[in-house]
C-alpha cells in the first residue's frame, strides 16, 4: 500500500487558493493510488481530505485528544485515529508513509517537516520522499545545503505531480 501524509495549516478558508490547492493535491494523491493521511481537523488537513474524496480515495485523519474536543470535526475523512500526545500523533503521522508533503502551515507544520527531513537526513528512513509545495518554502532562509538535499521543492500541484510520476528524479 503506497500511504502518503500532509501536513498544513488547520487554518485556511475555503474560497482561499491554499484551500484550492489543498483539494487538488488531496485529489492527485488518490488519483495516484495513495492512502492519505492528514491531522484529520480543518484548514488544508480538510482540503487535502476533501479532495481525496472527491476523488474516491482513501484518508485517515490523525488526531489528537487534546484537540478533539475544540476543534470542529473534518467530515471529508474516511477515517479517524486520535492520538493521546503530540509524539504519538506524529509517530502515526509518519510510520509507514513513503511520501511527505507539506503545505504552508505554522509552527505544527514546521516541527512536522523537520522530524521528517531529520529521520531523512540520519538515515533513519533514507527512502521516504519529503516534498515542500509552495513558493514561499525556496525563499525560507533556515534551510542548509544538507537540509536541501533531503527535500524536493515545488511550486505548484503540476510541478508535483511531474515529480511524482517521474520518479523523484528532478528537484
Amino acid at each position: 500500500m503506497k500511504i502518503a501524509t500532509t501536513f498544513g495549516a488547520s487554518r485556511c478558508e475555503p474560497n482561499s487558493p491554499r484551500y484550492r490547492e489543498g483539494v487538488a493535491l488531496g485529489e492527485l494523491l488518490a488519483r495516484l493510488g495513495y492512502t492519505v493521511r492528514c491531522g484529520g481537523y480543518g484548514g488544508l488537513m480538510e482540503a487535502v481530505s476533501k479532495g481525496v474524496a472527491q476523488a474516491g480515495g482513501v484518508c485517515i485523519g490523525i488526531g489528537l485528544e487534546a484537540f478533539d474536543e475544540r476543534r470542529p470535526p473534518n467530515p471529508y475523512l474516511t477515517r479517524k485515529i486520535v492520538a493521546k500526545d503530540l509524539y504519538q500523533r506524529l509517530q502515526l503521522l509518519i510510520e509507514g508513509s513513503q511520501l511527505f508533503i507539506a503545505q504552508y502551515g505554522s509552527v505544527g507544520t514546521l516541527n512536522e517537516i523537520f522530524m521528517v527531513a531529520a529521520l531523512k537526513y540520519g538515515g533513519l528512513k533514507p527512502s521516504i520522499q519529503i516534498v515542500l509545495l509552495g513558493k514561499e518554502y525556496r525563499s525560507f532562509q533556515c534551510f542548509d545545503a544538507n537540509f536541501k538535499r533531503v527535500v524536493h521543492f515545488c511550486d505548484d500541484i503540476d510541478q508535483l505531480a511531474k515529480l511524482i510520476q517521474g520518479g523523484f528524479h528532478a528537484s
